[in-house]
């Protein structure tokens, strides 16, 4: 019994620390997941505080959406109805890291610029007479933001004879950051350097149910985040970005002072600091090719979890944008995903993501994916 339950504490904390990174917002999630360099986001103050001064103008920003995941079960949910036990049994003896998936997202962010200065510059005017005017520099910004998420996991496991057990774990994450960044100007480039302070709480419970077959009924019962008790800790981000014409690459490493959470029991979990090298490049005045890779394995518990390449394109124009992505597990834990997504009129925004694994479900004919997710919000930058 004590190792079963010190399984489930291993698996909660493993499941907290995915969350620790996972796309945030409309915009980067249709990109794959990037979005270190990508200067012109609302969701800077998530991915790397120093694209606030990068892009200072004033910046609003919301997102709602789910993803919802079947991993390791696709000869279970093709099984069709009426198989036998012998089938079932056969089946769940090799199930590896099979597990099912919810997960939710909520995200508001605000940025305002900070410190401005006037220059006199001169040029040529359509006539050919040399002019000067004053151009107005931004050199800092503010933000503040809310992310949440929140995540159901449903696992089987055989616990001897034609019985089996269903493990599910919840988990939520909240955080509530302020973020500032400076940007300083050069004759061979602009460097931005960004902090992010942020107050951490975090919730989780795991219930456990016996079953004699995978079929059976079984009670999944939707957490109460609000009347379990909380975490809290705070978390330190760190963000730099470098710009030169139209080439930009960023840097962030987030939870540098490794946040740890303290449940009932003394039981601790640690999410581990996660660093991400980005890059982009901006190009025919409306298009942004983006790109984002992990330096290291997102882990709990020195267990590899995921390490995670992003790469996407975004045209953006005057009343809409497009955006598509591909999102990688370097690891191969997970499968890759492609997203897509667009915004009207700079204020409604739709995102949508699928995996590539497709079952036909209890021997049906249509291919089904067991990997997909979306995300509707809204964005204004002035």
């Amino acid at each position: 019994m004590v190792k079963k339950f010190l399984a489930c504490i291993l698996g909660l904390f493993s499941a907290l620390n995915a969350m620790g990174f996972a796309p945030m917002g409309n915009v980067s999630t249709s990109l794959g997941g990037a979005g270190v360099a990508l200067r012109n986001s609302a969701w800077g103050l998530y991915y790397n505080p120093a694209l606030l001064s990068s892009d200072p103008r004033s910046k609003f920003a919301v997102s709602l959406g789910l993803w919802t995941s079947q991993n390791g079960i696709n000869e279970l949910l093709e099984l069709p109805y009426g198989a036998s036990r012998a089938e079932v049994a056969g089946i769940m003896e090799k199930l590896g890291d099979a597990r099912g998936l919810l997960q939710v997202q909520m995200g508001v962010v605000a940025q305002i610029g900070g410190k401005k200065y006037v220059s006199n510059e001169a040029e040529y005017d359509e006539y050919g007479r040399y002019i000067t005017k004053e151009v107005q520099h931004q050199l800092s910004a503010f933000a503040i933001g809310a992310f949440a998420s929140s995540e159901i996991s449903i696992s089987y496991h055989p616990i001897g004879g034609d019985f089996y057990e269903s493990k599910q774990i919840a988990v939520a994450l909240m955080e509530v950051p302020i973020g500032y960044a400076y940007k300083l100007e050069t004759t061979f480039g602009d460097f931005n350097f960004g902090l992010a302070l942020k107050y951490m709480r975090a919730v989780a419970e795991q219930n456990m149910q016996g079953m004699s077959s995978v079929f059976d009924e079984i009670n999944i019962a939707m957490p109460n985040f609000t009347k379990m008790k909380p975490a809290q800790y705070f978390g330190i981000d760190l963000g730099f970005l470098y710009s030169i014409y139209d080439f930009h690459l960023g840097f962030v490493a987030k939870n540098v002072n490794i946040p740890t959470f303290k449940f009932d029991g003394g039981y601790k979990g640690k999410v581990s600091p996660q660093l991400r090298l980005g890059v982009s490049y901006e190009f025919l005045k409306h298009y942004v090719v983006v790109a984002d890779i992990d330096l290291m394995a997102n882990d709990s518990f020195e267990t590899p979890k995921n390490q995670y390449f992003a790469l996407g394109i975004m045209g953006d124009y005057t009343f809409i944008d497009f955006r598509v992505g591909l999102g990688m597990d370097i690891l191969g834990k997970e499968g890759p995903k492609l997203s897509a997504g667009f915004n009207l009129f700079g204020i409604l925004d739709f995102t949508g993501e699928m995996g590539f694994n497709f079952v036909k479900k209890r021997g049906g004919e249509l291919p089904t994916p067991t990997n997909f997710g979306f995300k509707v919000g809204s964005t204004f930058a002035f």
